[in-house]
């Protein structure tokens, strides 16, 4: 269930879900290729925490994640966290929140070794990742 919701261009839509605010990179999108990579996307998610923070206050306080495709293996997604603003550690309780959605879902997932908050995802187990992120998070 979207609440808040704003086109950043034609690749990105923001979404703010309640315990999170978050973008979808479609398949197909032009820029794909541009964010394939985990450390752009990371940038990528950064600069739209901040950007998406200034019009949206309360968008301060929620960690902000980003699912993109994997132009070269369609069959997954990269999704991508951050903390939120608000917070001044660069610890982020993402990567453990990441981990119990998949396990809680089943979702075939593939975590970075260096970076907790950085995840490779089945792209049909993405919906029920959010499904369930989102239910974690709220309690």
């Amino acid at each position: 269930s979207s609440g808040i919701n704003a086109e950043y261009g034609d690749m990105k839509q923001v979404v703010c879900t309640g315990p999170f605010v978050y973008a979808l990179i479609q398949d197909g999108s032009t820029e794909l290729e541009t964010f394939a990579h985990p450390a752009r996307l990371i940038q990528l998610c950064r600069y739209l925490c901040e950007a998406y923070c200034a019009t949206t206050r309360k968008a301060a306080t929620l960690p902000f994640i980003i699912a993109a495709a994997q132009p070269l293996d369609p069959d997954y997604s990269c999704v991508v966290g951050v903390p939120p603003l608000s917070v001044d550690s660069n610890k982020s309780y993402l990567g453990r929140a990441f981990q119990q959605a998949a396990d809680r879902v089943e979702a075939v997932v593939e975590f970075d070794d260096f970076e907790p908050s950085v995840m490779r995802i089945r792209s049909e187990d993405k919906a029920k990742f959010f499904d369930a992120l989102t239910a974690l998070l709220v309690t």
